[in-house]
């Protein structure tokens, strides 16, 4: 559902829900919102942690690729995941505007990490969290391109 407040996000071609209100790529910064709809919650009355992990997965691979080529332009962008980690931390209830908080942590490291707030976004209660390293890998051959070189 939009809010009417930004565009709605697709990630990976699919809507998630969630619409961009701010980003800083070169501090390593992402808000977005999402509008809590009764598909959101989990049997516990919190925040599903399947989605927690989704939102934050795709939002901060985003964010840390385009981190990583605007600081390391020359490095290789692509990586996988070696740890995500997600936890529900307090009942939500349906309509509940919550703000997506996604920060870059240590981008002078060689396994960037980020970690994702999921918060109120009136009172700041925190429902959720979720954290996640990635690793640089050429599973593409991104390295031995030809056309690398001109990037």
């Amino acid at each position: 559902m939009s809010l009417g407040l930004a565009p709605q996000h697709e990630t990976f071609g699919a809507d998630d829900g969630t619409t961009i209100h701010d980003t800083d790529v070169e501090r390593g910064y992402l808000l977005l919102k999402l509008l809590v709809e009764e598909h959101h919650i989990g049997t516990g009355g919190t925040l599903d942690e399947g989605l927690v992990a989704t939102l934050a997965d795709n939002h901060t691979t985003f964010l840390l690729v385009a981190h990583s080529l605007a600081l390391h332009p020359e490095d290789m962008p692509i990586s996988v995941s070696v740890c995500l980690s997600a936890q529900a931390l307090a009942p939500i209830c349906p309509g509940t505007l919550i703000d997506i908080v996604c920060r870059v942590t240590n981008a002078a490291l060689d396994k960037p990490h980020a970690t994702v707030v999921f918060q109120d976004s009136n009172t700041r209660t925190v429902y959720a969290v979720a954290s996640q390293t990635k690793h640089a890998k050429d599973v593409l051959g991104y390295q031995h391109h030809p056309a690398s070189s001109k990037l």
